[in-house]
């Protein structure tokens, strides 16, 4: 998950775990449903195993771009459950095409596979071997529930109608591997009806979440170049400062760029009026000065996809009728992606999916968006519908706590069994929807 820099304060993450446990559809079987009991049947048959491959991928990490043992151990795992296996498209990332009994939709699932630089806290018998980059983002867990998933549905074929896709893609840290899939040709390879995929969240074990459109806030970074006019840089600094500062919009008394506020019943992402639906948020603001140039840095983030897209007009008109007219030299986005934009129809009817499975009290939809993270998922979106889900990892009891990015992340595994038991149903009733 790539994040924007931002302080990963432990009071700030041990509200965030509250977050989501309000915000989840609970993974708790319907014993009515015959398919759900078979596949939590399978799904602890073949969970000593799982969890034996995520603590060696946890072991071994590997930064984006280098995931070649990752790779590996992917489509080999493939290959033994007899799936077609691409290995050949772009990078690192491995495709396994499992066509099932029957004719039926094409669904596809997507798990990210590459870790981060970082120094591993987490339990001894999981540190990581390779000093410096860690499975802090849970990346190993995501790629251990996509085989789990590979395997139930392979164990499922006969039942299953239609054809899965599975991506195991690298690079989700530097948004580049989706991308890299895409423009090498993946959609020629590859016919999905429908996408979905997850991200590990600070929620308590046993736990999913979603929402309808835009799940996180659009982030961008803006650079705006000035003439030095006359040694004037500390009016210049004051003038573009304020200029940016006008743009800051929230409710009332009102501030979403902290998260303490979001599991505030009045105001946090539960409640339909949350503050972090209509927001913009300026941060990080530098200003460096030259003997000819006035360089101002920051980073933007907006929940209105129509402001963000129109921002560097307004701000050049603002320029344009000031004194500082005659020393604009450009603005520009130095930085940014596209937000992950989950297809409000295939939303309503993947939560419809599950809710057949469970019970349908528990689920409670996220409002707003979520500031300071993003997925580079929102690439096979633009293409195909997708829903991307945050999958709660967390156990106070055990003093796990599965905030992505920070010192203390750590994830119960029992979760691994969670994700596969829940998104195999998904997929199979999804792909038998015909």
């Amino acid at each position: 998950m790539k994040t924007i820099r931002i302080q990963m304060k432990t009071n700030i993450q041990l509200v965030t775990i509250g977050l989501l446990l309000s915000l989840v559809i609970s993974c708790k079987p319907n014993v009515k449903n015959t398919n759900r009991q078979e596949v939590e049947k399978y799904t602890d048959e073949i969970f000593d195993p799982l969890i034996r491959v995520r603590r060696d991928l946890h072991s071994h990490p590997e930064l984006s771009g280098e995931e070649k043992r990752t790779s590996k151990i992917v489509a080999d795992y493939l290959r033994e459950l007899g799936l077609e296996v691409r290995t050949d498209i772009a990078g690192n990332s491995v495709i396994g095409i499992l066509k099932g009994g029957k004719k039926g939709k094409k669904i596809a699932w997507r798990a990210d596979m590459d870790a981060i630089r970082m120094e591993a806290t987490d339990t001894v018998n999981l540190n990581s071997k390779n000093k410096g980059i860690a499975h802090m983002c849970g990346h190993d867990v995501h790629t251990t529930i996509g085989l789990g998933i590979a395997k139930v549905l392979s164990h499922q074929k006969e039942k299953l109608e239609g054809s899965v896709y599975f991506i195991f893609q690298a690079s989700e840290e530097t948004f580049t591997g989706a991308k890299d899939l895409i423009e090498n040709g993946l959609f020629d390879i590859i016919e999905p009806e429908e996408i979905y995929g997850l991200h590990i969240g600070p929620a308590k074990k046993g736990t999913v979440s979603t929402k309808p459109k835009e799940l996180f806030a659009y982030q961008k970074t803006i650079q705006i170049k000035l003439n030095n006019d006359s040694g004037k840089e500390e009016e210049i600094k004051r003038f573009l400062t304020s200029l940016l500062q006008g743009f800051v919009r929230n409710a009332p008394n009102s501030s979403p760029w902290s998260l303490n506020h979001l599991t505030d019943p009045e105001m946090g992402l539960e409640n339909e009026k949350t503050i972090y639906k209509d927001y913009f948020i300026l941060q990080n603001t530098e200003v460096k000065n030259t003997a000819d140039l006035v360089l101002f840095k920051a980073d933007l983030l907006e929940t209105n996809k129509d402001h963000i897209d129109s921002i560097l007009t307004r701000i050049q008109n603002k320029i344009f009728h000031s004194k500082w007219k005659d020393s604009f030299i450009s603005i520009e986005f130095t930085a940014g992606n596209p937000t992950v934009y989950n297809d409000p129809e295939l939303t309503k009817v993947a939560l419809q999916t599950i809710e057949s499975s469970y019970d349908k009290k528990l689920i409670q939809p996220i409002y707003g968006q979520i500031p300071y993270f993003n997925e580079d998922f929102i690439y096979y979106q633009q293409k195909v519908p997708g829903v991307l889900f945050l999958l709660g990892g967390s156990n106070m009891e055990k003093g796990l706590f599965s905030m992505p990015h920070s010192p203390e992340f750590d994830v119960d595994e029992e979760t691994i069994k969670f994700g596969v038991t829940c998104f195999s149903s998904l997929i199979l009733k999804r792909a038998n929807s015909q």
